[in-house]
């Protein structure tokens, strides 16, 4: 039974394409095929396959064509939803179109090919997470959504967390408009 063990994503925004690359463990001989949809709408976006044999690990490598890809950005986070499907088994997960990278001339961002100015600040949250007053709140959809919508207001496009990370449901919202 064909197990997907890890998917990789990279964005090549020049092309109009992504590159795939799936880790499966125990192979056997069949299919797997990679689709590619609009996260919101659910339109399909791409779709292609590779044939398996059988073998205990192997790992594919594929360059799956969107040919009206919109590019993320933090004011417009498309999504696109990948979903690697064999036989016995699924493996979905969430990219954006986007590439960010440093101009090593300048030292300055760029985002999709483009100069970005990354303003915003940092956030120690486990500092937040020991406070004993702060109750459920970091749970709270609400609560983070208002958090989002301070930074924006603050004319800020960037946070960064430091010492740990944020519930998984913080980055689910951050892809989203605030609203």
């Amino acid at each position: 039974m064909p197990n997907i063990e890890n998917v990789q994503i990279a964005p090549d925004l020049s092309s109009r394409q992504a590159r795939v690359r799936v880790w499966l463990k125990h192979t056997a001989d069949g299919d797997v095929t990679i689709e590619v949809r609009e996260a919101k709408s659910r339109k399909l976006a791409a779709k292609t396959s590779a044939r398996l044999t059988a073998s205990p690990e192997e790992m594919l490598d594929f360059t799956v064509l969107i040919p009206n890809c919109h590019f993320w950005l933090p004011e417009e986070p498309f999504l696109y939803e990948l979903t690697a499907r064999t036989s016995h088994d699924v493996f979905t997960t969430r990219f954006g179109m986007r590439e960010f990278k440093f101009d090593p001339a300048t030292g300055r961002a760029r985002l999709n090919g483009k100069p970005y100015f990354l303003l915003g600040s940092n956030i120690t949250l486990y500092r937040f997470f020991e406070d004993p007053n702060r109750g459920d709140l970091p749970w709270r959809e609400s609560w983070v959504r208002q958090l989002h919508r301070r930074v924006k207001d603050m004319h800020w496009n960037c946070l960064r967390y430091c010492i740990g990370f944020p519930p998984e449901s913080w980055y689910r919202i951050a892809t989203r408009k605030a609203s």
